[in-house]
């Protein structure tokens, strides 16, 4: 409220924003060596959603404006990687951005799940920004129910 009411950053406000940043940096090296602030960026890329049912796991990524051929799937045992880039648009001569808050370049995100995964059963696809991957759990991995009988 105070930075809105007063129109804008103080050089003692813009200070102590850096001084958080290189904190943030210090305790979290998500974003890599980004020369990007850390309060600058929208938000860590991509956001998920894991639900796990009884013979597989579904993950929901939300990746909009992306092309097909600019995302990797990768699953190494009970573990899954998600990288892709946006790429940067060419302005053509003359041209500047008035305001630029779309972010751009690679991303890398790797999730490990609690179960072996059959990478001969995994399923991707790609529709309204949001990339879904069924992985089928490993039959050892999933879990059966034993009747007991009594004697």
């Amino acid at each position: 409220m105070y930075l809105w009411r007063s129109g804008g950053l103080r050089r003692g406000d813009l200070d102590m924003l850096r001084r958080i940043d290189s904190i943030f940096n210090l305790m979290n090296n998500v974003r890599g060596q980004s020369s990007r602030p850390l309060w600058t960026e929208s938000r860590l890329f991509p956001l998920m959603n894991i639900k796990e049912k009884t013979d597989c796991f579904e993950v929901l990524t939300e990746i909009p404006g992306m092309k097909i051929e600019d995302l990797e799937l990768k699953i190494e045992g009970e573990t899954l990687t998600i990288k892709g880039e946006r790429k940067t648009e060419e302005l053509p001569t003359g041209a500047s951005y008035h305001r630029r808050e779309i972010v751009t370049g690679g991303f890398k995100r790797s999730l490990t799940l609690p179960a072996k995964i059959d990478a001969a059963n995994v399923t991707a696809t790609y529709k309204n920004g949001i990339l879904a991957v069924t992985l089928s759990k490993e039959k050892l991995a999933t879990p059966k129910q034993i009747s007991i009988s009594s004697e």
